[in-house]
């Protein structure tokens, strides 16, 4: 329900603002850089626990370097026509990217575990 509800709010702002076209597709684009780095730096904390905090702390750094870097950039080329339409697909994009990349996330984990699972079944291993 919810990838339903997404992707009908996705498509229904994209048939509102096209007239502003471009700022809505810089707010999507900017949208989907800066999680998706994010995400990729707080996603290596799960293979270096030690550095967790570390890793974590750069996330949010780089996701909010990336967005002020990118706002200042497409203002001061003027590029966009409406800063409202910037905002809100940067927003929706925004937390659209952040279901998918949690989503995805709890399906690896989850297919891992059913995989654990499976091998722990066949009687040769036990759990820890």
């Amino acid at each position: 329900m919810k990838k339903v509800t997404f992707t009908l709010i996705a498509i229904m702002m994209a048939i509102l603002f096209t007239e502003h076209f471009n700022s809505f597709v810089i707010g999507f684009s900017l949208a989907m850089i800066a999680v998706t780095i994010g995400y990729y730096i707080a996603y290596q904390a799960i293979l270096k626990p030690q550095y967790t905090m570390s890793y974590l702390v750069l996330a949010v750094v780089s996701k909010l370097t990336i967005t002020v870097a990118g706002i200042i950039g497409v203002f001061t080329s003027n590029i966009i026509h409406s800063p409202i339409t910037f905002l809100v697909a940067y927003v929706l994009f925004s937390v659209l990217m952040t279901y998918l990349a949690s989503t995805y996330r709890s399906l690896q984990r989850e297919k891992k575990d059913n995989q654990q699972q499976e091998f722990l079944r066949t009687g040769l291993y036990k759990a820890i």
